[in-house]
C-alpha cells in the first residue's frame, strides 16, 4: 500500500512539473528554474536605430539588469541589432534576434514593437517594450493596469501634469502657454489632447496650434505673440523647426520649455527643458524585464511611465537673460545649469 501511494505521488508530482512546464513561457521558464540569473541568460534588443535617446535607454536597461545580477560578458549575452531608422528592415532584425533563442526581448520605439507581435513566431516568447507614447493605442497592452500576454514595458507618455506644474514654477504668473504640433503626426493628437486635459487641471490656459509643414512654422507661431510661454512638444515637425519657432519668439521675449533636452545643450534656442530621462525609462523597462526572467508573465504585470522624479530639468542662463526673464529662487541651487 505505502509502495502504491508513493508511485501515486510521483506520478501527480510529474504531471505538476510538466504542467507548470508547458505553461511558463519559453524564454523565462529556463532562468526562473534556475532560481534567478544563473547560468548564461540571453537577451534581445531590437532598436530603431542609433540615436542619443534611443541609446540612453538601451544603457539604462543594461545597467539596471546588471543592478539585478545580469551582467553582460559574466552570466548575460545581449544580442543587439537596430534598423537604422528603416521600417522594411524590422522583420530582419527580429528574426535575428529571436533565432539565438533571448529568455527575453526588449523593443525600443513604437515601430519596433508593433513589428514584433507579427514578426517574432515563438508567441509564448516574452517583450518588454521602451519608448512608446501609448502601448494601449499602439495596440501592444489591453489597458494601462495590465500587459498582454506577450507584452509590458515602459512607456513614455509624458506626465504633463508635472510639466505644468513645472513651468508654474519656472515661470511664476504664467496664465497662458502656447503649442504647436501636427496633426499629421498620431502622437501630436494625442499629446495634445492630454495636455489640454492637463492645462486645466493646472488652471493654465491652452493655445494649441496646428502646423502641416515646416515651412508653415514661422507664421503660425505669430500666432502665439501673447502667451506667457511655448511648449515645444517631442514632435518630430516641431522639434526640427526649433530654430524657426526660436525666431519669432525671441522677437516678442517669450521663452521656450522643450519637452527634448538635447537642444539645449547645443544651441541658443531653448530656454528650460525638462524631460523623462530615457536611461530611468530604459532602467523601469529592466525592472519588468527581470521580473519576467524571475518567472512573471507580461500579463501579471502593468505598464509604467515616468514619474516627476524620473524627469531631468536644464537651464539656460544665458538665453534667459536675453529675454529679460528672472531665474526664480527655488531654482538658483537646482544643479541644472548649462550655461
Amino acid at each position: 500500500m505505502l509502495t502504491r501511494f508513493k508511485t501515486a505521488g510521483v506520478a501527480m508530482a510529474g504531471l505538476a512539473l510538466a504542467a507548470a512546464t508547458l505553461a511558463a513561457p519559453s524564454g523565462a521558464a529556463e532562468t526562473a528554474a534556475k532560481g534567478g540569473p544563473q547560468g548564461n541568460t540571453v537577451i534581445g534588443i531590437a532598436n530603431f536605430g542609433p540615436h542619443p535617446a534611443l541609446d540612453q535607454s538601451v544603457s539604462g536597461f543594461k545597467e539596471e539588469m546588471r543592478k539585478h545580477g545580469y551582467v553582460e560578458g559574466r552570466n548575460t549575452t545581449y544580442v543587439y541589432s537596430d534598423a537604422n531608422f528603416t521600417p522594411a528592415m524590422i522583420p530582419q532584425i527580429l528574426g535575428q534576434i529571436e533565432a539565438k533563442r533571448p529568455a527575453v526581448i526588449l523593443t525600443v520605439t513604437t515601430p519596433v514593437s508593433q513589428a514584433a507581435l507579427s514578426s517574432i513566431t515563438d508567441k509564448s516568447l516574452p517583450m518588454v517594450f521602451c519608448l512608446i507614447s501609448d502601448p494601449v493605442a499602439a495596440g501592444l497592452v489591453p489597458n494601462w493596469r495590465q500587459g498582454s500576454a506577450r507584452f509590458v514595458g515602459s512607456a513614455s507618455a509624458m506626465d504633463y501634469d508635472a510639466v505644468l506644474s513645472f513651468a508654474k514654477r519656472m515661470f511664476p504668473g504664467a496664465r497662458r502657454f502656447g503649442v504647436l504640433y501636427s496633426p499629421g503626426e498620431a502622437n501630436d493628437v494625442v499629446a495634445i489632447k492630454a495636455i489640454e486635459a492637463a492645462s486645466a487641471r493646472q488652471g493654465l490656459t491652452l493655445r494649441s496650434i496646428s502646423v502641416d509643414a515646416s515651412m508653415d512654422v514661422p507664421q503660425r507661431t505669430q500666432m502665439l505673440s501673447d502667451v506667457d510661454f511655448v511648449y515645444a512638444i517631442g514632435s518630430n515637425l516641431v522639434q526640427s523647426s526649433m530654430p524657426a519657432v526660436a525666431s519669432v519668439t525671441d522677437r516678442y521675449k517669450i521663452p521656450i520649455l522643450s519637452a527634448e533636452t538635447e537642444l539645449i545643450k547645443k544651441s541658443g534656442v531653448v530656454a528650460v527643458a525638462y524631460s523623462a530621462s530615457y536611461a530611468a525609462q530604459g532602467a523601469q523597462a529592466a525592472q519588468l524585464a527581470a521580473k519576467i526572467l524571475d518567472g512573471k508573465r507580461p500579463s501579471e504585470l502593468a505598464p509604467v511611465k515616468p514619474g516627476p522624479e524620473d524627469y531631468t530639468t536644464l537651464i539656460s542662463r544665458k538665453k534667459l537673460t536675453q529675454l529679460g526673464r528672472p531665474i526664480p529662487a527655488s531654482m538658483e541651487s537646482c544643479n541644472c545649469f548649462v550655461d
